[in-house]
């Protein structure tokens, strides 16, 4: 049996989740209805046959008494009928329909006694179509694990050579006993004052780029005296970021936009302007963002701060958990020109990505560690909570993830798999999550807000299309960058 302990950033996501902020991720795949059909015997004998090939799938969280200490993951057994699940949708079944059903389903929480994933066959799509939807919780995967288990579960070619199910896939586990999980959690307990003495030299340099915190009076002469005093490596002050409509408390409630456009459009974009596809993601998210913030008559001076995650994870390395790390940059909402923008957004890029590694993520990181365990949940959401409060300046608005996706054509369970959009979690004063995916040819946006925040979230989806033709526009008909 395999018991390994949650990781920092794993305990975050788990504690940071209450009545109305969920942390899982979700793809929603679509189905091309002129391949094979996909039904959900085909779907569950799928997930049977690969088990071995997604751990995170027999993984189910064991708390520690009295919350002692972080949980563990354990192997468990897995009921399919439970965790692979087919709905349909109602007529006229068009992206309108699929998008407010997605919403309903994100915006419900995974069940922690069970492994922390879900999986939804959604049939009655217009035009035969049908959709794929998994949800995995943040703690057990970060973005590019999820990829890996969407390369275990889908083939590149519609007729795979059947592999023989795992011969450990029903196996009943038995999990650590109540007196076991207690003697773990005290050891820990005695371990956590050395612990915290060890960190505080790491938490006391990097409190001034925690959210909000680097904006009080005093923080940023703490930070820089104990940098001073440790020898640690300063970075670039975190920029000031305006207040607006997504910095205020969320609700339990969702909306989804999704669009997709020609990664050969992206790439005619990189290569006329000698930048990169993240800077052209970011120059459209910031054109798609000022277009919404003008039409609602609230376009702050500043320009909108995005946290942008980033992966550690090397090329090639197996399912290990998170390994994330996160930069916070100015995104140029403040720019009307469209190519004005995509310059600003490259050179922000490359001043943030100088100070890779040190940024409010990982400040926030060696701060929860100090935490004893018992007071974690508490401490999370109050940290967390600090963006949405309005007296203070936020420290970041949005969120903005760029993944780079399979660029071969995949099948599910021998059906073509047309689209892979990815959709990310919201939390209090981070009320709009963007997320982009390349999958063979597309560049697939999904975009995850508060039901009440942002009602006409597919706007922003469509006008990224829109910044992207601009900047054709602009490409074609000039002779150089």
């Amino acid at each position: 049996m395999t018991i390994e302990q949650v990781d920092d950033l794993g305990a975050m996501y788990l504690a940071a989740e209450n009545d109305h902020v969920r942390t899982h991720t979700a793809a929603l795949m679509t189905i091309d209805p002129a391949g094979r059909t996909l039904t959900i015997r085909r779907l569950r004998e799928l997930v049977r046959e690969r088990l071995d090939l997604v751990p995170v799938f027999r993984r189910r969280l064991a708390a520690v008494p009295f919350g002692l200490d972080r949980p563990y993951w354990v192997e468990t057994d897995v009921d399919l009928e439970f965790h692979v699940r087919e709905i349909a949708l109602p007529a006229p079944g068009d992206d309108e329909v699929l998008r407010r059903q997605v919403a309903r389903i994100f915006a419900r929480p995974l069940d922690r006694s069970r492994p922390l994933w879900e999986m939804y066959l959604i049939q009655g799509l217009r035009g035969g179509r049908a959709a794929v939807l998994t949800k995995i919780h943040h703690a057990a995967a970060d973005a590019e694990s999820a990829l890996q288990i969407v390369a275990a579960l889908t083939n590149t070619t519609a007729h795979p050579r059947r592999r023989r199910t795992s011969s450990t896939a029903d196996e009943p586990v038995r999990p650590p006993g109540t007196a076991a999980m207690l003697l773990r959690g005290l050891g820990a307990a005695v371990r956590q004052p050395v612990r915290a003495v060890a960190g505080l030299p790491a938490a006391l340099s990097g409190v001034d780029e925690l959210p909000v915190f680097g904006t009080l009076p005093g923080v940023r002469l703490i930070g820089a005296t104990t940098a001073l005093l440790t020898r640690r490596r300063r970075h670039t002050p975190m920029a000031r970021s305006p207040r607006t409509s997504f910095n205020r408390q969320i609700s339990p409630h969702r909306r989804i936009g999704i669009a997709d456009v020609p990664l050969e459009d992206v790439k005619l974009v990189k290569q006329h302007f000698a930048v990169s596809v993240n800077d052209v993601v970011m120059a459209l998210a910031a054109g798609a963002l000022r277009r919404w913030l003008l039409e609602h008559a609230e376009l702050p001076e500043r320009a909108l701060t995005a946290i942008v995650p980033v992966s550690l994870r090397d090329p090639g390395s197996t399912y290990d958990g998170n390994r994330l790390t996160a930069i916070v940059v100015p995104i140029p909402t403040d720019v009307e020109d469209p190519a004005a923008r995509l310059g600003a957004a490259h050179r922000a890029m490359l001043s943030a990505l100088r100070d890779l590694g040190t940024t409010a993520p990982d400040a926030l990181t060696d701060t929860i560690r100090m935490v004893p365990p018992p007071f974690l949940v508490r401490t999370v959401q109050y940290l967390t909570r600090l963006n949405s409060w309005a007296p203070l300046t936020p420290a970041m608005n949005v969120n903005i993830s760029n993944v780079r996706g399979p660029q071969q054509q995949l099948y599910l369970a021998g059906a073509k798999v047309e689209s892979i959009v990815p959709l990310a979690g919201i939390t209090d004063g981070l009320g709009l999550n963007l997320t982009v995916l390349s999958y063979h040819g597309r560049l697939s946006i999904g975009i995850v807000t508060d039901r009440h925040q942002v009602p006409d979230v597919q706007r922003i989806a469509d006008w990224m299309g829109d910044e992207l033709a601009a900047l054709i526009r602009f490409a074609s008909s000039s002779a150089s960058p």
